[in-house]
């Protein structure tokens, strides 16, 4: 679990349930970064670490921020890897029907990954490509497929890559840390709309017949 901290004027918010979180003076925010710039008191905050300290960002948008954050890494990925082209396909999960493309069982219900058009996230690039280049250290060295298409490419000679990443939705106003923090008299943010995308299809071709990387 990431790490949930929040912040106080004078005196730390007494939790009304037990929740895991770091709660720190205001001042002790000094050098640490927000998503939103100024730093708010009794906001539940996920502290993501980076080279340049300490980010922020409110619980409440952390998911979209992830996912979005994510999807950013991946293209930088394949761009520096040489991709000769790139295109992303944005799925989300709605109530099943006709046409369903991949049936989810969740709590006895029934939902559908369907393609969202017209996205945020879609993307498409074609080109003459690169020569590759090593784009290590990886912003989130942990995502499943991301190492992997380092590797592919760089080692293997691989001509086409595919990455999946999936929105966590660990996050979630509603969900069970989220209601535990809410009764805990926290603020949780992320006010702004959500985005309805849960997945992203991302697909890289390389040139063939390349020379290997230095």
């Amino acid at each position: 679990m990431s790490q949930l901290v929040a912040y106080y004027d004078e005196n730390p918010v007494e939790p009304k349930s037990q929740v895991e979180i770091h709660q720190l003076p205001i001042a002790s925010a000094a050098g640490s970064r927000s998503v939103e710039g100024a730093i708010r008191t009794s906001l539940v905050y996920v502290r993501v670490p980076s080279e340049a300290g300490p980010f922020l960002v409110p619980f409440g948008e952390y998911d979209d921020w992830s996912l979005r954050d994510r999807y950013n890494e991946a293209i930088r990925i394949m761009n520096t890897l040489g991709a000769s082209a790139i295109t992303c396909e944005t799925y989300g999960e709605v109530a099943a029907r006709r046409g369903i493309r991949a049936k989810v069982l969740r709590r006895g219900g029934e939902l559908t990954q369907e393609r969202i058009e017209n996205s945020g996230f879609d993307f498409r690039h074609s080109g003459a490509g690169s020569a590759p280049r090593d784009p290590r250290p990886l912003r989130w060295p942990d995502e499943p497929g991301f190492s992997a298409a380092v590797s592919s490419v760089l080692e293997n000679g691989a001509t086409e890559v595919v990455i999946n990443i999936r929105s966590h939705r660990t996050h979630a106003i509603d969900g069970a840390l989220g209601v535990k923090l809410k009764k805990g008299g926290f603020d949780l943010g992320g006010l702004t709309q959500r985005s309805q995308a849960t997945s992203l299809h991302i697909r890289a071709s390389f040139p063939q017949g390349r020379k290997g990387w230095k």
